[in-house]
């Protein structure tokens, strides 16, 4: 890596990139790996022969505070007196009390020494990481890992080394443990996309399925659209595009960045997944920030854009995805799904990525990420927590194979069991639209950053670690099919399609393994503070941008954002990140990661 002078904001680098929680996106987010076929099933007692139990630790009766972010409906607050919940009570002795919420709230327990015992980092909490080492608040693992953690050990020893490197207030212990881990198997296609624009396909099916060679084509097609269905059958006005508040920048760093290639940084800057470069989001005029900002802009223009994106949040954004308000959506799992089919009477509404307009396809294979989301959302074991040993034991067996399996897809015999010598749901998990279920239950992924794997983490048998994850025939959607016969009549869901593209050389699909931004290690609270401003800056004034009147107006407002930024000391901020940057190449280096 070349050495950084002045003040570039195009850093060459072999970094690896972590999305930001689309917590938000509630997103593509961590699962560990899966079951052996010949596990115990999850609600059995823990014994000898459990992972990372130990007969030794009482089965007393006790009760641990876990704060964790909000995942939609997927998790109820307090005690869980669920199918999950006892499970973990039967097996460890262990109630769970989940205290959920943004970082707003875990910032002010933080700052109250009102804490949990279980802490996992929300929004831009980690950014505290060294301040609650220095003020005692974490506590270290190491010798907890050594006699409790060998699953710990085995599967996350990269996230060690590195969070004991660079995360550690230079004491070089482990105080946070990873989430969202993720190996590469590229034998494993997506049903869908993931982080894409989304396109209600029923639309676009009565439109005649328009050519889209670029994103002018495509907002094009979407105001075609648009005009043919101006509003709902309940008379609410229709736009392709919208946005929320309630998780930061999320709307504007991710989808657009995505679609071209670029995955989100911490503070201010996004990652060239094909060059490793990484850019300066706030000060480089041409940069994939700005271009994604022009690109809203346009659509603004042309009556495109939700004029109350600037001012609702999440959950109103996906309920005018269900009732037919918005024609596309920023993530697959937002795809509309039963209720948007039933608000229509339709059965082939959904969301969908139409090939053409943009160069990428994200998430349609695995890539390597052995850090996970890095810092972002960690875990760690407060000094509040009395019961350091067990709470260590129950999330050493959630950062196993079987615990993972356990997590997204429940107890097996009941949810999940092996089937024609294979690994499958069954029962109520096996059906399709079990959101009920699942959140009766507590399963599916609502404790999944309890956990250290992704979704798609492969087990030694080459199943998913959440079997949802498995495409099963019985659960692609009507609009899935109609969309693969579409595009080729002998295949059967969205991800086929897209891989066959890619391999025809028509979508890219970025997989290349650049070592993590969790190398990079924590700016200075004054740097921090700058990004802070900076993005509460931007988020009051995006609406000046988008809605901007014409190009001249649009560029206008551009250069006086970065002149207001550079006001507020960016330009200095991003200097210590090009340093730390250089930094994390040699820390690549010294710990092999390439």
């Amino acid at each position: 890596m070349k050495k950084l002078k002045g003040r570039s904001s195009l850093v060459p680098l072999t970094l690896i990139t972590a999305l930001l929680v689309l917590s938000a996106c509630s997103g593509k987010s961590g699962t560990p790996a899966t079951t052996p076929a010949n596990s115990a099933s999850p609600n059995a007692v823990a014994s000898s022969s459990t992972p990372g139990s130990d007969p030794k630790l009482s089965m007393e009766p006790i009760t641990l505070k876990v704060f964790v972010a909000p995942s939609s409906k997927a998790i109820r607050e307090g005690i869980q007196n669920n199918a999950f919940g006892d499970a973990i009570k039967q097996k460890f002795g262990i109630s769970l009390d989940i205290i959920t919420g943004d970082d707003v709230k875990q910032k002010t327990m933080i700052a109250g020494g009102d804490l949990p015992d279980i802490l996992v980092f929300v929004g831009s909490t980690y950014t505290l990481a060294n301040s609650m080492i220095k003020s005692g608040q974490v506590i270290p693992l190491d010798d907890l890992i050594a006699k409790y953690g060998p699953n710990i050990t085995k599967y996350s020893k990269t996230s060690l080394d590195v969070f004991r490197k660079s995360f550690s207030n230079n004491t070089n212990k482990v105080y946070f443990l990873s989430a969202s881990q993720v190996k590469a198997n590229n034998d494993l296609i997506s049903q869908t996309a993931f982080v894409n624009f989304n396109t209600r396909w029923d639309l676009y099916k009565e439109a005649g399925y328009p050519e889209m060679k670029n994103e002018d084509d495509f907002l094009k097609v979407m105001k075609q659209i648009q005009d043919k269905n101006p509003t709902t059958k309940d008379g609410k006005k229709v736009y392709s595009f919208s946005a929320w508040t309630d998780w930061g920048t999320w709307p504007y760093i991710i989808t657009y960045p995505f679609v071209n290639g670029y995955n989100n940084l911490a503070n201010g800057q996004e990652l060239n997944l094909k060059t490793g470069e990484v850019e300066d989001q706030y000060t480089k005029e041409d940069g994939i920030f700005w271009k994604g900002i022009y690109f809203y802009n346009k659509a603004h223009r042309m009556g495109l854009f939700d004029p109350e994106g600037f001012t609702q949040k999440s959950p109103q954004y996906q309920e005018k995805l269900v009732t037919g308000q918005l024609l596309n959506s920023h993530l697959s799992v937002w795809s509309g799904g039963a209720d948007l089919v039933k608000y229509t009477g339709k059965d082939d509404a959904q969301m969908l990525t139409i090939p053409g307009p943009f160069p990428v396809i994200s998430g349609l294979y695995n890539i390597e990420t052995p850090l996970g989301w890095g810092i972002g959302i960690a875990k760690a074991i407060t000094s509040h927590n009395k019961y350091p040993e067990r709470t260590l034991q129950l999330l050493d067996y959630l950062n196993s194979p079987e615990g993972a399996r356990f997590i997204y897809n429940g107890v097996k015999g009941k949810d999940w069991d092996i089937v024609d010598d294979k690994a499958q749901l069954i029962g109520e998990m096996a059906k399709p639209n079990n959101s009920e279920y699942l959140q009766a239950n507590g399963l599916g992924g609502a404790f999944k950053r309890l956990a250290a794997f992704e979704e798609s983490y492969p087990t030694e048998d080459g199943t998913p670690v959440d079997l949802r994850k498995q495409v099963n025939p019985g659960l692609v959607s009507n609009a899935e099919k109609d969309f693969a016969k579409h595009y080729n009549k002998d295949l059967l869901y969205p991800g086929q399609v897209y891989d066959k593209l890619v391999k025809e050389g028509k979508f890219a699909a970025l997989t290349k393994f650049w070592p993590v931004p969790a190398l990079v290690a924590q700016p200075s609270d004054a740097t921090t503070q700058i990004f802070t401003k900076a993005d509460q800056y931007f988020m009051a004034n995006v609406a000046k941008f988008i809605m901007a009147k014409d190009d001249a107006e649009f560029d206008a407002a551009k250069k006086k954002a970065i002149s207001d930024l550079k006001n507020l000391g960016i330009d200095k901020a991003y200097d210590e990140l090009h340093q730390l940057l250089v930094d994390a190449q040699q820390t690549a280096k010294d710990l092999n990661l390439k």
